[in-house]
């Protein structure tokens, strides 16, 4: 700096801060930063001057391009990763594979029939419906009595394996009767036992609903002799008071009169009731029946080979991939020292 304030920084010589009248080349400080200055030369003096303020537009810029090069980075270390430990994601892939192979190979088969019923019913009311039936076939009376359908002793285990094989559901309006076995024989034996035990259940229902309908007709009959009986006794007391000439006895005979009529509304209404419950019993009242019979499957439903290979494959590429992460994760400070 010479006497005259002026500073030099060795290509040409500018005013220093405060030192120039000149007020175009004035500039300011606030809180000791400096925010801008009118002089296009003074930016010569930036080793000197801190700028703080970017432009928005270049700082999002920036950070967008910073955004994409970490991606890129991170992409070409998983690219590096897999080209690196790709031994490890291969055995583990093929060693996931060929163990589920081997394991479905080994696996006996399942074979599975059905069958499809037709629920009865009764005075248009289902004897059961197919859901209660469904949750009853899952108790451990109903399959004791499937097992001594089919000549097996049943203790815990074997009743949780039994129900296990047996699947029921409602299929348009019937319900089908699904059972799983290791041979054809077995599946078709189980579906037989089931529909057996069902149709028996079935059975004592709609005797016991037509038994409460018969107790019905006949007490029904037991009222209309004995209101046949009454409406005969009211007819024989208008006919003798009908014979005699007196108000008081006309009076009394107009009361049987009524009393003849209640009598013989009610004798009708009975005779309704009764036509109808007979009718109910005729044309409303079935009996559960089998509609398809179960037939010997040709084909087992299982192990499937191939989807429990495409899993296994799925998850060893997955386990794999994992694996190898962890390995790079551990071993990256190693090399890195």
């Amino acid at each position: 700096m010479d006497k005259s304030g002026r500073v030099s920084d060795g290509r040409e010589t500018v005013s220093a801060p405060g030192t120039n009248a000149d007020p175009r080349e004035d500039f300011w400080f606030c809180r000791g930063d400096i925010y801008g200055a009118r002089l296009s030369g003074f930016n010569k003096l930036s080793p000197y001057i801190s700028t703080e303020k970017k432009g928005e537009g270049e700082r999002l810029g920036k950070l967008r391009r910073n955004g994409m090069e970490e991606k890129e980075v991170d992409l070409r270390d998983y690219i590096n990763m897999v080209k690196r430990r790709w031994k490890i994601i291969l055995g583990i892939f093929l060693v996931a594979t060929i163990t589920s192979g081997v394991v479905s190979l080994l696996l006996p088969k399942t074979y599975e029939a059905s069958a499809m019923l037709r629920i009865g019913r009764t005075r248009n009311t289902l004897l059961e419906e197919p859901s209660t039936v469904i949750e009853i076939f899952k108790t451990i009376p109903i399959l004791k009595k499937v097992a001594e359908e089919l000549n097996m002793p049943l203790t815990l285990e074997k009743s949780r394996g039994l129900a296990s094989k047996i699947k029921m559901r409602e299929k348009s309006g019937l319900l089908e009767i699904s059972g799983s076995g290791e041979t054809p024989e077995e599946a078709v034996k189980l579906v037989n036992g089931v529909t057996a035990v069902l149709l028996k259940r079935h059975g004592q229902i709609l005797e016991r609903a037509r038994t409460i309908l018969d107790e019905h007709l006949t007490y029904g009959e037991e009222r209309l002799v004995k209101m046949e009986k009454e409406i005969e006794m009211f007819q024989k007391k208008i006919d003798q008071l009908g014979a005699i000439n007196s108000d008081a006895k006309a009076t009394i005979a107009q009361g049987y009169m009524g009393s003849l009529e209640r009598s013989r509304d009610r004798y009708e209404q009975l005779q309704v009731e009764l036509r109808e419950k007979k009718m109910e019993d005729s044309y409303n009242t079935l009996s559960t029946e089998l509609v398809i019979p179960p037939t010997t499957p040709g084909n087992p439903i299982g192990p499937k080979k191939k989807q429990n290979v495409l899993i296994a494959g799925i998850l060893g590429l997955f386990v794999g991939f994992v694996s190898a992460a962890i390995v790079e994760y551990f071993e990256k400070p190693l090399t890195t020292s």
